[in-house]
């Protein structure tokens, strides 16, 4: 199930099942995903650490296309479904409109 770039209902739902069932299957393979809430603590909580941190970020970058700044791969950004959610949304929202944009000659 591919998600596509623009903005649409349920899309909110849509990033934070697919993080769950990643962050389950890859943390906590025997938690259900259901069991993940979206506030859930992930590195301050001590189920991510640093090397999951780059394995979330690596998933994340392929399966949504976009690219996170050095600074945003910090506990602030990536802590929660909640936060991650958050910040990808954003990042497809610039691209999107990026995208829309005509490019300068």
């Amino acid at each position: 199930m591919l998600l596509s770039r623009g903005p649409r209902k349920g899309m909110c739902v849509e990033i934070e099942t697919e993080l769950k069932q990643f962050l389950a299957a890859t943390f906590l393979p025997d938690a259900p995903a259901e069991s993940i809430a979206s506030d859930m603590p992930l590195i301050t909580g001590g189920i991510v650490d640093s090397l999951g941190m780059l394995k979330l970020v690596d998933f994340i970058e392929r399966r949504y296309e976009i690219e996170f700044m050095p600074r945003e791969i910090d506990v602030y950004s990536l802590d929660t479904v909640e936060q991650i959610a958050a910040l990808i949304r954003r990042k497809l929202a610039i691209s999107a409109k990026n995208a829309a944009s005509p490019s300068l000659p």
